[in-house]
């Protein structure tokens, strides 16, 4: 019953995290880590830059969801591109981040509070080339990741 309660609160803290932080156009500038340390702007990120923040990744392990990850990502927007009609198209690109993290298994077969990164960066960036063009997607980082279970990574 524990468990049960867990799951039910982790599904409940991705659909509220997905409504809420669905914003995806990262037009504000410095991120406030660099702005805490005075980091002039693109020190820390690019202002050609997307994030797609808390992505819900299920955990499957025999069948049964154990737990979420939640993924922050920042995808970089390559030079020629317009990046205003780029970001234009983030609904569809969330999306499909959103549809890729269901259908892949992106955790680590042996810790299920632990992102397979490799996996994750490959699949992310296959789902941003079908949204967003090749050429448009540039570099992909993983910003962070957290664990439905407390385990910040």
């Amino acid at each position: 019953m524990k468990k049960q309660h867990a799951v039910a609160r982790a599904i409940a803290a991705a659909m509220i995290a997905s409504t809420l932080l669905a914003g995806l156009a990262n037009a504000s500038g410095p991120s406030p880590k660099a702005k805490a340390k005075g980091e002039a702007e693109g020190a820390e990120t690019s202002s050609r830059s997307m994030d797609a923040p808390y992505l819900a990744v299920p955990v499957v392990r025999n069948g049964q969801l154990v737990n979420y990850l939640f993924v922050s990502l920042r995808i970089e927007i390559n030079n020629g591109v317009d990046l205003w009609q780029t970001r234009e198209k983030a609904h569809f690109l969330r999306d499909a981040l959103v549809r890729a993290s269901h259908a892949n298994d992106l955790t680590d077969p042996n810790d299920s509070n632990a992102l397979n990164e490799a996996r994750a960066l490959e699949v992310y960036r296959v789902a941003a080339i079908q949204s967003l063009g090749e050429r448009a997607v540039g570099q992909i980082s993983i910003v962070a990741t957290y664990s439905s279970q407390g385990s910040g990574i």
